[in-house]
C-alpha cells in the first residue's frame, strides 16, 4: 500500500512537472511565433524597401539613359557649332583680306581721283586766268579804240560776241569737267566701304561730294540752260542726289530760300539794294548742310544778300 502510494505520488508529481514544462514551452512557443510573426513584418517591409529602391534604381538608369542621349545630341551640336566657328572664321579671314584688298584698291583710286582732281582744277584755273587775259585785253583794246573814236558799232558787237563765244565755251569745258567730275565720285562711292575700322560711319567721301553737288548747282544757277551738256549734268547732279538719299544722306536745299535767325548756321552778311526791304535771302552756299539718317552731320555755310 505504501509503495502504490509513493508510485502515485511519483506519476502525480512527474505529471505536474510535464504539465508546468509544457506550459513553460507553450509560453516560449509562443514568444517564438510573435518573434516570427514581428520578423514576417520586417521581411515584408525589408522587401518593399527593396522594391521601391530597385524602382528608383530603374528611374535612376532612365534618367541616366536620357541625359547619356542627350549629351550625345550635345555633343553632336557643340561639334557641328565648332565646324561653324571655324568656317566662320575663315570666311571672317577671307573678309578681311578681300576689305583689306578693296580699302587699298579704293585708297588707290581715291588718290588717282584726287590728282586728276587737283590737274582738272589747275585746268579749269589756267582757263579762267587765260579768260580773263582775253577779255582784259579785249576791253583794253575796244576802250582803246573808243578813246580814238575810229571803233564802229559792229566791231563793239563782235567784240561783246567774241567775249560770249568764250565765256560760253569756258562754260561748256566746266560741264564737262563737272560731269567727269560727277561720273567719278558715282564710281567711287559704289566702291567706298560704309564703314572704318570702329564700324561708324564714314562721312568723308560723302561730305566732300556734296560740297562738290552744291558748287555745281551754284554755277548752274548762273549758266543759261542752253549750254551744252548742260542738261545731261543736271541729270547727272539728281542721279548723286538719289544715290544719296538710298545711302542715308539728304543735302538741304537753301539756295534761294529765306533766312531767319534760327537756322544752325555759319552766314555771311552782303548787302543788296534791289532786294525788298527787310528780306533776307541765301544767294550762296559755301558748305551745304548734310543730314544722315536724320541727324545733321555738318552745319551749312552760307551766304545772306539782304536789305534791312
Amino acid at each position: 500500500m505504501k509503495k502504490t502510494f509513493m508510485i502515485i505520488l511519483l506519476a502525480t508529481m512527474s505529471c505536474l512537472l510535464m504539465s508546468a514544462k509544457l506550459a513553460n514551452d507553450a509560453d516560449k512557443i509562443k514568444v517564438l511565433e510573435d518573434k516570427f510573426t514581428l520578423l514576417q513584418n520586417k521581411q515584408g517591409n525589408v522587401e518593399n524597401h527593396l522594391n521601391r529602391l530597385v524602382d528608383k534604381q530603374k528611374d535612376g538608369e532612365n534618367k541616366i539613359q536620357l541625359l547619356s542621349n542627350a549629351n550625345t545630341r550635345l555633343t553632336k551640336v557643340i561639334d557641328s557649332l565648332q565646324n561653324a566657328c571655324r568656317q566662320l572664321a575663315n570666311a571672317q579671314a577671307a573678309d578681311r583680306k578681300n576689305i583689306n584688298g578693296e580699302i587699298n584698291k579704293t585708297n588707290s583710286n581715291v588718290q588717282t581721283n584726287q590728282d586728276m582732281l587737283r590737274s582738272r582744277t589747275l585746268w579749269i584755273g589756267i582757263m579762267a586766268v587765260a579768260l580773263l587775259i582775253f577779255i582784259i585785253g579785249v576791253a583794253y583794246q575796244l576802250t582803246k579804240r573808243i578813246k580814238l573814236g575810229n571803233t564802229s558799232i559792229d566791231e563793239v558787237r563782235k567784240a561783246q560776241e567774241a567775249l560770249q563765244l568764250a565765256q560760253t565755251k569756258m562754260q561748256e569745258e566746266s560741264v564737262k569737267l563737272d560731269d567727269k567730275l560727277l561720273e567719278m565720285f558715282d564710281k567711287q562711292i559704289s566702291t567706298t566701304p560704309k564703314v572704318v575700322g570702329t564700324n561708324k560711319p564714314d562721312h568723308s567721301l560723302a561730305l566732300k561730294v556734296a560740297d562738290e553737288i552744291v558748287r555745281i548747282e551754284l554755277n548752274m544757277s548762273r549758266m543759261d540752260s542752253s549750254i551744252k551738256g548742260y542738261k545731261q549734268l543736271a541729270k547727272a547732279v539728281e542721279r548723286i542726289k538719289d544715290n544719296f538719299k538710298a545711302n542715308g544722306y539728304e543735302i538741304i536745299d537753301m539756295l534761294g530760300k529765306p533766312y531767319n535767325e534760327g537756322m544752325k548756321v555759319t552766314a555771311n552778311f552782303v548787302a543788296d539794294e534791289e532786294l525788298e526791304e527787310g528780306k533776307q535771302i541765301i544767294t550762296g552756299i559755301t558748305k551745304p548742310q548734310i543730314n544722315y539718317n536724320g541727324q545733321m552731320i555738318q552745319a551749312a555755310q552760307i551766304t545772306v544778300s539782304q536789305n534791312i
